[in-house]
């Protein structure tokens, strides 16, 4: 039974089992892997995360939202710029920039990066030498890259969680 301010009269351990019907939380969005331009690093992010890859000229689904894949050179940002154009800021979810090199982005990425930032969320990830040249990545993953791909994907789920949470 609820009170008219909407708590429980429901008391112990089990009261969530009789006190009745409640809403139930709404399913995480999905995410395909999108790269924006070649060798943009979204198989090896994809494969990663243990995320569904699509290519750019490929549609979503009508529930999934693009995570999309670029490296930290102008060009590549300018490619993300675009695919945001035509997805649409409501169906990015984020964008990955990939280093394209150990040591900071040049400064004309770096102010790419930032008006990429305003249209969506921007996750960087650093340079991991374990993947440069790789043909296979190592499963699992271990060292470094299991720390990065670690943090690339809690990063990646606080955004998604995040703009849940808006909505």
């Amino acid at each position: 039974m609820l009170r008219p301010d909407g708590s429980s009269v429901a008391e112990g351990d089990d009261a969530h089992l009789w006190v009745g019907p409640s809403e139930a939380p709404a399913a995480p969005p999905q995410v395909a892997i999108v790269g924006v331009h070649p060798l943009s690093g979204a198989t090896t992010w994809a494969q990663l995360l243990h995320l569904r890859e699509t290519e750019f000229d490929q549609p979503l689904l009508p529930t999934e939202r693009a995570l999309l894949v670029c490296r930290s050179v102008p060009a590549g940002l300018a490619q993300v710029k675009y695919a945001i154009r035509d997805l649409g800021r409501d169906r990015v979810a984020a964008v990955l920039v990939v280093a394209d090199a150990p040591g900071r982005p040049i400064a004309a990425a770096m102010r790419e990066q930032k008006v990429v930032a305003g249209a969506a969320p921007a996750i960087r990830v650093p340079w991991v030498a374990a993947l440069r040249g790789a043909l296979q990545i190592p499963n699992p993953a271990t060292g470094r890259l299991a720390r990065v791909a670690a943090r690339v994907n809690q990063a990646v789920t606080a955004v998604i969680y995040e703009e849940m949470d808006k909505n």
